[in-house]
């Protein structure tokens, strides 16, 4: 896998979120590191990743929900961001126990989620709904 490069294309005006959708990004280039150097992540490679980004969605989600709510984000638009949240840790909590269960394949399956799903969908497309209203807020409009 090519390493991801941060581009404004991931950027939804806002420092802190941006400086946590880089922190994803460099998790998602270090198991595509991983995968791509033909080694299986053991246990502790795949935990680790797992626990990396057990620590990013709680953060992460709790920060932007609470900045969409800050900014004026209309409530309707925040609880559907929220509903997508909950489903992205859902998959993540599958992926989990999926690796728990001995799937040896689960990490290579997670890679195109990060990526697709959460960096390219979420990110992109859902997070970037937000961009105009942060944008808004700090021009005092």
């Amino acid at each position: 896998m090519q390493t991801i490069q941060w581009s404004a294309a991931y950027s939804v005006g806002d420092d802190e979120i941006d400086r946590q959708h880089r922190r994803l990004i460099d998790v998602i280039n270090r198991l595509g590191q991983l995968l791509s150097g033909g080694h299986d992540a053991d246990g502790a490679t795949a935990q680790e990743i797992f626990d990396l980004l057990a620590d990013y969605v709680t953060s992460h989600f709790a920060y932007e929900e609470q900045r969409m709510v800050d900014a004026g984000y209309p409530l309707d638009k925040v609880e559907a961001h929220r509903g997508e949240h909950r489903r992205i840790l859902k998959s993540l909590q599958a992926f989990e126990v999926k690796l728990e269960e001995g799937n040896g394949e689960t990490l290579r399956e997670l890679l195109p989620f990060l990526y697709g799903d959460w960096l390219t969908h979420h990110i992109c497309a859902v997070d970037s709904d937000y961009a105009d209203c942060l944008a808004a807020e700090r021009s005092g409009v």
